[in-house]
């Protein structure tokens, strides 16, 4: 219901069960904060470029370690310029890319930032 956009939908449903959870878990407090349908959007959209490959939980600890360097650490890291290039290339409108743009990578959201743990 809050995606509401197919496009959107298709994205959402390329993460892993374990990244949808997370973003699921992230709206509900994200709306504890706020309604506007923008940033709650993004609460669900922000993991998306995560979901070019499969990160076990042991790969992403070691990633943010720092313990490995490959290719695929590199992209676990960036995940969030990943989902903004996702977002370009698999959506019409582009407010919402803005949005993610402006709200997670130029300067994150301060409610987002609070609501993602």
């Amino acid at each position: 219901k809050t995606l509401n956009d197919e496009e959107l939908e298709q994205l959402f449903w390329k993460m892993s069960k374990a990244d949808r959870h997370h973003s699921l878990e992230v709206l509900e407090r994200t709306m504890e904060h706020s309604n506007n349908e923008n940033l709650l959007k993004l609460s669900l959209l922000h993991d998306i470029g995560k979901s070019i490959s499969e990160y076990n939980w042991l790969f992403r600890i070691m990633a943010e370690l720092k313990l490995l360097t490959n290719r695929k650490a590199f992209d676990y890291l960036n995940h969030e310029d990943i989902g903004y290039d996702l977002l370009i290339k698999n959506i019409t409108d582009p407010d919402v890319s803005k949005y993610y743009f402006d709200n997670l990578l130029t300067e994150k959201n301060q409610i987002l930032d609070k609501t993602d743990f």
